[in-house]
């Protein structure tokens, strides 16, 4: 081995010892995604999701048994999942936008399960009977106009 080669290798050695220093010597920040619901304020949740918290959780409630409980302790919990998708509803961003925002700290390609997952429970049958309803008639339909 040259005597180049050996110095390469020595700094290398000791930039990684510095980064491991570094690394162990700044503490390790988690965000808990689960409590969003309780860090933010009424007003702050309602800006970021477009929903109040009580039709949010009323909202995980109904969708908990269409979904697919985590199994797993890195799964993602369904509470996680709606609250990610609720958000990529309410701001129309981008999927690698949301899950880099604090309250997920997801990748993209679980940010689009999620959305697909949420998706896919809110277009149950039972779901859409009991949020969604259309005027049956033009007396109905004229008092919505009015509204």
């Amino acid at each position: 081995m040259a005597l180049e080669d050996i110095v390469h290798l020595e700094v290398l050695g000791m930039l990684e010892e510095a980064e491991i220093r570094a690394v162990g010597n700044r503490p390790r920040q988690y965000y808990n995604a689960q409590n969003v619901m309780e860090e933010l304020s009424d007003h702050q949740f309602l800006k970021k999701f477009r929903l109040n918290k009580a039709l949010v959780q009323e909202l995980i409630d109904v969708l908990t048994p269409y979904m697919i409980e985590p199994y797993r302790f890195s799964s993602i919990p369904i509470k996680i999942k709606v609250l990610t998708a609720l958000r990529f509803f309410a701001s129309g961003s981008y999927q690698l936008d949301i899950g880099d925002n604090r309250s997920s700290a997801l990748s993209q390609p679980s940010v689009r399960r999620c959305i697909a997952e949420v998706s896919n429970a809110l277009n149950q049958l039972d779901i859409i009977k009991r949020y969604i309803s259309f005027p049956d008639s033009f007396e109905k339909l004229n008092a919505v106009r009015r509204g």
